[in-house]
C-alpha cells in the first residue's frame, strides 16, 4: 500500500513552492485562467440576459477578443513574477478583458509592492484611461453620458488604487522582514566575532601563564640544583666530617635532587613553546605570601590572614607549593583591590593530608551588583589562576555566592 504526500501542507508546501519557480508559476496561471473564465461566464451571462438571449455581431467579436486577451494574460502572470515590464504588459492586457481580472489584480499587487510613485500612476493611468476606452467600445451609442464616464473611470481609478496600496503593503512588510534577517545575520556575525575575540584572548592568558608558570619552576629547578651541587662540593672536599653529618649532608641532597626531579616534570609538562626563559626576582615563599598580606594592608587593604592545619614553616617545605599559592595569592589580592577596595579580604590556607587549599572571600561590592562579572573586567586573571592549578594537577573554583561573597577555592596536591 502506498501513501501520497500533498504538495501544499502548510510552510512546507509553501518551500516546496518557493524552491520549483515553475510549479509556482503554473499553479498561478491556472488559478487565475479558472478565477478569470468563472467571471467571464458571469458577465457573459448577465449580458446574454440583457439582450434577450442573442448578441450583435460587434458584441460576440467583443467577447471573442475579451477571452483571448484574458487567455494571454492569465497564462503569461504565472512567468513573468518578477519582471518589470511583463506585469505592465498583462496589465495592458487585462484592460480589455473581465476574462483577465484575476491577472490584473496580481500583476498590479506586484508592481505595488516595489513602492514607486512613478510605477504607481503608470499602472493607473493605463487602467483608467483602457477602461474608458473598453467601456466606448462595449457601448453601441455614440458617445457615453458623461455621468456614465465619471463613474467608469472613479471606478477603474477606486480599484487600481485599493490593489496598489494592497501590494505596497506587501512590499513594506517583505522589506521590513528582509531588513530584520539582514540584522540578525549580522548580529549573529558580530557575536561570533567576540566569541572568537574572548577566545584568543583566553588562550593569550593561558599561553603567558604557561610561560610565567615555565619561569617560575626553571627558578626553582635551578635553585635546587644548587643546594644539590653545594651540599655535594662539601662532602667532596670536607674530610672532617662525621658520619652523623655526611648522614644529613646526603639526606639534604637526595631531598633537593628528589625535588628538582619533580619540578623538572612539571616544567616540561607545563612549558609547551620554546621561550627566552631568564632568571627573574627571587623565588616566591611563604615569608612572601605574609609580605604581600602585609604591603595591602599598609596600603589601607582589610586582608587578613589565617592558617588552619598548616603552619607557614610546613608549608616551606614545599617551595613548589609554597611558590604556587604566593603566585595564585597575588592574583586574587590584585582582583579584590581592583573589584572590591573597601571591602574585607579573607585568606585562609588550610591543610590536609592530601593537599593545601587556599579560600579567599571578599562581599560583593555594592556599586557592582547588579553587574556580572564580565562587566567588571575581562576574567583572564581567573582563567590564570585556573590554568596555573590545572597544570599542577591541582583545581580551581570561584564564583558568588548565596551568601553575597565572591569566594575563589584553589586545592593543589
Amino acid at each position: 500500500m502506498t501513501h501520497s504526500t500533498p504538495l501544499l501542507d502548510g510552510k512546507r508546501g509553501l518551500r516546496l513552492l518557493g524552491d520549483r519557480p515553475r510549479l509556482r508559476a503554473a499553479l498561478i496561471s491556472t488559478c487565475c485562467t479558472l478565477l478569470g473564465g468563472f467571471t467571464f461566464l458571469i458577465l457573459l451571462g448577465v449580458e446574454l440576459e440583457e439582450n434577450g438571449g442573442d448578441l450583435p455581431g460587434r458584441a460576440a467579436l467583443l467577447v471573442l477578443l475579451d477571452a483571448l486577451l484574458g487567455l494571454a494574460a492569465c497564462a503569461a502572470v504565472g512567468p513573468v513574477r518578477g519582471s518589470r515590464v511583463g506585469n505592465i504588459a498583462v496589465v495592458v492586457l487585462a484592460v480589455g478583458s473581465t476574462w483577465a481580472l484575476p491577472a490584473w489584480i496580481v500583476s498590479v499587487v506586484r508592481l505595488g509592492a516595489r513602492r514607486s510613485y512613478r510605477l504607481d500612476g503608470v499602472v493607473v493611468l493605463i487602467t483608467v484611461l483602457g477602461g474608458l476606452g473598453y467601456a466606448m467600445l462595449r457601448d453601441s451609442s455614440a458617445a457615453l453620458p458623461i455621468d456614465e464616464v465619471m463613474l467608469t473611470g472613479l471606478g477603474a481609478l477606486a480599484l487600481t488604487v485599493v490593489v496598489l496600496l494592497w501590494g505596497r503593503v506587501r512590499g513594506t512588510r517583505s522589506a521590513l522582514v528582509a531588513a530584520l534577517r539582514e540584522q540578525a545575520k549580522s548580529a549573529e556575525r558580530a557575536r561570533g566575532a567576540a566569541v572568537l575575540m574572548r577566545e584568543a584572548e583566553i588562550a593569550q592568558a593561558r599561553a603567558e601563564e604557561r610561560s610565567a608558570i615555565a619561569r617560575d619552576m626553571h627558578d626553582g629547578i635551578s635553585h635546587q640544583l644548587a643546594i644539590v651541587a653545594m651540599h655535594a662540593g662539601a662532602l667532596s672536599y670536607r674530610a672532617d666530617l662525621s658520619a652523623e653529618q655526611r648522614r644529613a649532608t646526603a639526606h639534604t641532597v637526595r631531598d633537593a635532587a628528589a625535588d628538582a626531579n619533580v619540578m623538572l616534570r612539571e616544567a616540561l609538562l607545563a612549558l609547551r613553546e620554546t621561550d627566552d626563559i631568564r632568571p627573574t626576582s627571587p623565588l616566591p615563599n611563604t615569608a612572601t605570601l605574609e609580605r604581600m598580606v602585609d604591603t595591602a594592608q599598609a596600603a589601607g587593604h582589610d586582608v587578613s590572614l589565617r592558617w588552619k592545619n598548616i603552619t607557614a614553616t610546613a608549608l616551606a617545605q614545599n617551595p613548589q607549593r609554597a611558590m604556587t599559592l604566593a603566585r595564585i595569592t597575588e592574583e586574587l589580592l590584585m582582583n579584590a583591590r581592583k573589584h572590591a577596595p573597601t571591602d574585607t579580604v579573607s585568606v585562609v590556607v588550610e591543610g590536609t593530608p592530601e593537599a593545601v587549599t587556599l579560600h579567599v572571600s571578599n562581599p560583593v561590592s555594592a556599586h557592582h551588583a547588579g553587574h556580572s562579572s564580565d562587566a567588571l573586567g575581562t576574567g583572564l586573571g581567573l582563567i590564570g589562576v585556573t590554568e596555573r592549578a590545572q597544570l599542577l594537577g591541582g583545581s580551581a573554583r570561584y564564583g558568588v555566592t548565596a551568601a553575597g561573597t565572591f569566594d575563589v577555592e584553589v586545592r593543589l596536591p
